[in-house]
């Protein structure tokens, strides 16, 4: 599509439709078979929907090789999109700038949807517009053997055990096919919410931009559900499934929760004691204690020397340090932090923890 048509498609009431965004960087290797199953989609013929891809900062060929593959056959518009500044929360932002659709569903550069997942996403987002977002049903696939721990820790590669999806609690947007309503995004941006959270840069592995996301909606009165129908296959690389790459993911999401923390109210009752409980200097020592009181000092010595394959309390180990490292780093930002997202125009309810 070209700019003035861009500027057209802004300007204009948004049809009910869907704008697909891929954001991707470097994925050269694993754009053909996301592109292939977007290929097989089922739609309704009065459904428009089109294909934005967010090249990331990517130093590969993904651009041309996108334009290549979808060229003769693809069954509705592709728009390729360079986004400069690193991150996947910048590309997520591009996305919802330039989509002319009022539905904005992500799809990974490694996700395979289902042949009726643009139909579905339209149908349920139409049906209730008290929804804000939807999150997919995901399952991880691979080209070797998973490893006998990963389905304990699905959760962590953004896909679900089985029989997982269902409960989970309405806060925890998935990033790999979650679906957001436009007006829900134009909302909270037009009343100043800011993500604190850059999600993936590059290769580097900053993560839990979709559940900051997830919190905002929700404190911004919008409803999130868990969509069954939408069925989603999310692809692990080999070197995904390697202990030592899990136990980098636990901690990088225990340095996010750090500041997930200033999202959430803690459940005491008013006073010093809920004043205290929302201040950073207690909060790094409760984490401490927690830390010490869990681990005993030799196993967290072992733990930095040995890989310990398997052993389950290595992982929430990683994840309790990540949060100490998320917490010194926030220092007195943390404090005003909740003062602001509290006093926000965009905050209009409360989310418990």
């Amino acid at each position: 599509m070209c700019a003035v048509q861009r500027q057209e498609c802004k300007g204009q009431q948004r049809p009910l439709g869907v704008s697909v965004a891929i954001c991707t960087y470097n994925g050269e290797s694993r754009l053909p078979a996301t592109l292939s199953h977007l290929k097989q989609q089922r739609t309704e013929k009065n459904i428009p929907w089109e294909v934005l891809l967010i090249d990331n900062a990517s130093t590969d060929n993904s651009a041309e090789l996108a334009r290549q593959y979808w060229r003769n056959d693809g069954p509705a518009p592709l728009r390729i999109l360079r986004e400069a500044r690193p991150g996947l929360s910048f590309a997520r932002s591009r996305a919802f700038e330039e989509a002319c659709h009022e539905i904005v569903t992500f799809v990974d550069d490694d996700n395979w949807v289902a042949p009726g997942w643009i139909s579905t996403v339209s149908e349920r987002i139409s049906e209730d517009a008290s929804l804000g977002a939807l999150c997919s049903s995901n399952s991880a696939v691979a080209d070797v053997p998973f490893p006998e721990w990963f389905s304990r820790w699905a959760h962590y590669y953004a896909a679900h055990a089985s029989g997982e999806s269902s409960t989970l609690e309405n806060w925890l947007l998935i990033g790999a096919g979650m679906t957001i309503r436009t007006q829900c995004w134009q909302e909270l941006r037009r009343d100043g919410f800011q993500p604190q959270l850059t999600d993936r840069v590059g290769a580097r592995l900053t993560t839990c931009g979709d559940l900051e996301l997830g919190c905002a909606i929700q404190l911004a009165g919008w409803k999130i559900r868990v969509e069954p129908r939408l069925k989603l296959r999310h692809y692990m690389p080999p070197d995904h499934l390697d202990w030592n790459y899990l136990r980098r993911l636990a901690r990088a999401t225990g340095e996010a929760m750090a500041l997930l923390d200033c999202y959430f109210v803690f459940p005491t009752p008013e006073g010093v004691k809920r004043h205290l409980r929302h201040r950073w200097w207690v909060r790094l020592i409760w984490e401490s204690y927690q830390t010490a009181r869990q681990y005993p000092l030799g196993r967290i010595l072992k733990s930095r020397f040995r890989t310990m394959e398997g052993e389950d309390d290595i992982v929430f180990l990683e994840q309790q340090i990540g949060r100490l490292i998320g917490f010194l780093r926030l220092r007195s930002q943390y404090t005003r932090l909740r003062r602001e997202i509290a006093r926000s125009a965009w905050c209009r309810t409360t989310l418990s923890r």
